[in-house]
C-alpha cells in the first residue's frame, strides 16, 4: 500500500505541516486548528513514486476525506498541471470516496503561461478545487 500511515512524514494531529522543496523558497503551509483533523502527509515525486512524473506532495485529511495534491513549481504551469493529473491518478484508488483538491505553488505564475488552453481546461474543469499562488500558499483545512 502506497499511502501507508507509518510512511506518513507528519504526526496525525500535527498542528502546521510544510510541504517544501529543499533549496527553494516555494512552500504550501497547511494549517491543522486545535489539530482536530487526522492527517497524513506524503512526499510522492522522488520518494514513494520514482520511475514516472507526478505532483510533489500529498497532504490527505482523512477526518474530512480531503485529499490535497500539491505541486511546487517553477514557472512551467502546464507541467503542472500534467503532474498533478498524475498525482491523482496514482491515489485514486487508495483514496475511494475522498474529493481531490489542487494546489501549485509556483515562483512566477506569468500571464502568458495561465492564459494556455491546458491549464484553463484544468482551471475550468477543477473550479475551487485549484488555487494557484506564487512562492508561499498557507491554508487552514477545513
Amino acid at each position: 500500500m502506497l499511502l501507508a500511515p507509518e510512511r506518513s512524514l507528519c504526526e496525525k494531529n500535527q498542528a502546521i505541516v510544510v510541504s517544501t522543496d529543499k533549496g527553494n523558497s516555494r512552500k504550501h503551509r497547511a494549517i491543522n486548528p486545535q489539530r482536530m483533523f487526522d492527517i497524513r502527509q506524503y512526499q510522492l515525486d522522488g520518494d514513494l513514486v520514482k520511475y514516472e512524473k507526478c505532483c510533489d506532495y500529498l497532504l490527505v485529511n482523512d477526518s474530512q476525506r480531503n485529499a490535497y495534491l500539491i505541486e511546487l513549481k517553477g514557472g512551467n504551469i502546464d507541467e503542472a498541471v500534467e503532474q498533478l493529473e498524475a498525482g491523482e491518478d496514482i491515489c485514486k484508488r487508495e483514496l475511494v470516496g475522498y474529493q481531490f483538491l489542487y494546489r501549485i505553488v509556483c515562483t512566477k505564475a506569468k500571464t502568458h503561461n495561465i492564459q494556455k488552453i491546458k491549464f484553463r481546461k484544468f482551471k475550468e474543469k477543477c473550479g475551487s478545487k485549484l488555487v494557484v499562488r506564487e512562492n508561499v500558499l498557507e491554508e487552514t483545512l477545513q
